[in-house]
């Protein structure tokens, strides 16, 4: 059975695993992806920092806005008022900015404004004078491949470089960001890319190149998932296709852009409005030194997004969270860039594990209930499924946090992306597939197996059978048990004397009586009805520390039943039979199980031990007892727990060895008949002088044992020993043994 729902286990596991995989694999049909993309936003959320100055990690990144406020003073909206990017970015490079990255598309120049205003002009020589400027270019994909298109060509020519800004529609979620995009069957870099290389003294054309050589762009810490390069990219028959190489954002925390509107002291990044960054640039120009300062929108619908952030309000300075949740829904795309580079700044980047890993996740997801359900049953499969959903989650955080959750305690280096909904696919799978095998496969084979064993067996061990099925194939085990053979006295010529219909409901009433109490009060297993005869046994299949007790207690008890039916068959017919029952009871190793074949077996034990019980039960006979029990079962017996005499020391029929046997009498505590216990008196000191070879002083004891109890078969049988050894005399040398030559 346990090998049989290792490999069902195996199945469930594996089929749950394979259906996990695939809801993951087809998760935009199924939901699995937005419910994962779902999770990973809570996960980031968990770790949202403030990357201020001040702050514990602060960013080396500034954002400059332009802002609802700053346009108030703009003459026009559209094209940004170019004398105002010129004066801004004069003033960061004073302030010594170490990058100045500027979100804003130069694709054309103006000749009339120029003329009036010399915008044109101011910005190109801004630029050039700064010379860390880098520029932003959309990417352009089409039929023909992707390509960037640049700025004007008076600016780029004076920029420090220009990177590519491929981000979603508005108003679409964000969560990657493009690390390089093929163009032209060249790598061009992003604008995060540029910004980080120029921050870090990198030549990002050389980098690139050798990210197209290598087949992999990797960046300082970037996991070994990231940043690899389509081979089919550069082939002659290449499409536009997938041509951008993008990579998962780690997004830091909620927009910045709320803190320039409100005037709040709060947000991820340090964020100004453009119509204070000149004046703070020449004042405090300690804010923007040797900082990588974005300029960008902050009020162009077209540039805004959702990202995992959305709706999440940071804590003010004073610990109060801010009210306006509308500011929280949108991130503008300059903000965008810098959590993009903030990421290649830290070398912190989202990562997740390969796809065995993932895979022994799915089936140890699948595993927890599965198993609990096939060896505890539903019930601790459900609380297994439950612990196995907890263990999911807390793993996602917990790795992600890269420490033990909610205890500070660091395991690992944090950004881990496990899957959560995934394994709750897998659990909730392996849970029902394990229900539904036991209840249907397995739940056939009890309930035959209840159809069959229920008469004869407790219902414990019944339930025995049906959690372990394999203990009823052919064959057996060595086992020690306790065996009991009854039978009714005088059955045989009752027969002859009775009609057949009377006989047959006597009998069913004796046996369902005797039944009952091997079975429902003793927990016993029958072995089988031998006419009037029972076998049974215990400690098989159920095992019971105290079998001998039990079998003990079931004797006493079948005396007792014996006596309750003669009473009332005395009552229905005054001149009834009284019927008396003997029984014989051992201990030993025997093999137990089932014995027959494939079609029709019986479980039962066979061996020595089983042979002396059933020569014990007619050797009550010869003694006048109607319980005989051995050595054997007295001392596996708790001690003191029954009244017992001692009786002989016999070697059965076909043995050599002898046993000792003792009449077993009442269970310890129920009180015997004053003449009962004074011959029981007589009785144990007529057996020690009988033992020490005092013929004389026996026969006196046994004789008065007898006066006392007339009907003490063990002191009648004494008796007539001591008178017989008076006149003649055993050897010196006997060793008391009694050789019985009937069974």
């Amino acid at each position: 059975m346990k090998a049989r729902r290792a490999l069902a286990l195996a199945l469930v596991v594996l089929l749950a695993t394979a259906a996990a995989v695939l809801a993951r694999r087809f998760g935009g049909l199924t939901g699995v992806e937005t419910l994962e993309l779902q999770t990973l936003d809570w996960r980031q959320q968990s770790m949202q920092e403030d990357r201020r100055p001040g702050s514990r990690r602060p960013s080396e990144i500034v954002l400059v806005f332009f802002d609802e406020a700053a346009t108030l003073d703009w003459e026009w909206l559209s094209p940004y008022p170019r004398t105002v990017l010129a004066d801004l970015v004069t003033a960061l490079s004073d302030a010594g900015a170490k990058v100045i990255g500027l979100d804003v598309y130069l694709d054309r120049l103006y000749p009339e404004l120029n003329a009036r205003t010399g915008g044109d002009d101011r910005l190109r020589e801004a630029i050039a004078e700064a010379g860390n400027v880098v520029l932003v270019a959309p990417t352009v994909t089409g039929r023909g491949g992707a390509r960037l298109a640049p700025p004007h060509p008076s600016f780029a020519a004076v920029a420090a470089d220009v990177g590519a800004a491929d981000l979603p529609s508005p108003f679409e979620t964000v969560r990657d960001a493009a690390l390089a995009v093929r163009s032209e069957r060249t790598l061009e870099p992003s604008f995060s890319l540029a910004l980080f290389a120029r921050a870090r003294g990198l030549d990002v054309d050389s980098l690139l190149r050798a990210g197209r050589a290598a087949g992999r762009v990797a960046l300082p810490g970037m996991p070994p998932s990231l940043g690899s390069v389509p081979d089919a990219w550069f082939t002659e028959d290449a499409r536009g296709d997938d041509a951008v190489l993008s990579f998962p954002v780690r997004f830091v925390g909620p927009p910045s852009h709320h803190a320039v509107e409100g005037g709040t002291d709060a947000g991820t990044f340090a964020a100004f409005s453009s119509a204070d960054a000149s004046v703070l640039a020449a004042f405090t120009p300690e804010l923007f030194r040797d900082r990588v300062v974005l300029l960008g929108t902050g009020f162009h619908e077209s540039d805004r997004f959702r990202t995992p952030f959305q709706g999440v309000r940071p804590v003010d300075g004073g610990g109060a969270l801010l009210s306006d949740a509308d500011a929280f829904q949108w991130t503008y795309g300059v903000e965008i860039h810098a959590n993009a580079l903030q990421n290649m700044l830290d070398g912190e980047y989202l990562r997740f594990p390969g796809t065995l890993a993932t895979l022994a996740l799915l089936a140890l997801a699948a595993l927890i209930p599965g198993a609990a359900t096939f060896w505890r049953g539903a019930w601790a499969g459900g609380l297994a499924t439950a612990v196995a959903a907890m263990g999911a989650l807390f793993l996602g955080f917990s790795a992600f946090q890269g420490e033990v959750l909610a205890t500070g305690v660091a395991v690992a280096a944090p950004y881990l992306v496990t899957p959560v909904v995934a394994p709750l696919v897998a659990t909730f799978l392996g849970y029902l597939g394990a229900v539904a095998w036991v209840s249907v496969v397995e739940g056939r084979e009890k309930r035959f197996l209840k159809g069959a064993f229920g008469k004869y067996v407790s219902p414990a061990v019944v339930a025995e059978i049906t959690a372990n099925p394999s203990a009823l194939k052919l064959g057996g085990q060595k086992r020690p048990l306790t065996i009991l053979f009854s039978d009714l006295a005088g059955f045989t010529d009752l027969s002859e004397r009775l009609d057949p219909q009377d006989l047959i409901a006597m009998l069913n009433e004796y046996l369902d009586a005797m039944t009952h109490i091997v079975i429902e009060e003793e927990g016993g297993t029958l072995d089988k009805y031998i006419g009037d005869a029972i076998m049974a046994f215990w400690n098989a299949p159920k095992p019971y520390p105290d079998h001998a007790d039990r079998s003990l207690r079931c004797a006493v008890k079948m005396q007792r039943g014996m006596e309750a039916l003669n009473r009332h068959w005395r009552e229905r017919d005054p001149a009834a039979e009284t019927l008396v029952v003997r029984i014989g009871v051992n201990s030993g190793e025997v093999v137990v199980g089932n014995v027959g074949g494939q079609e029709k077996f019986d479980y039962s034990a066979i061996g020595d031990a089983v042979n002396l019980a059933a020569r014990l039960e007619p050797a009550n006979k010869t003694y006048g007892t109607l319980i005989m029990a051995s050595q054997h079962t007295m001392d596996a017996a708790a001690p003191g727990a029954f009244r017992v005499r001692e009786l002989d020391l016999v070697a059965v029929k076909g043995k050599q060895e002898p046993v000792k046997v003792f009449e077993v009498l009442e269970e310890t505590g129920v009180a015997l008949p004053e003449h009962r216990e004074e011959a029981l008196r007589h009785y144990a000191s007529g057996l020690a002088a009988y033992k020490g070879r005092d013929w004389e002083m026996a026969e006196r004891y046994f004789a008065a044992a007898l006066e006392a109890d007339p009907e003490d078969g063990p002191a009648a049988v004494y008796l007539e020993r001591a008178r017989e050894y008076l006149v003649d005399a055993p050897p010196e040398d006997w060793d008391f043994v009694v050789r019985r030559t009937a069974k």
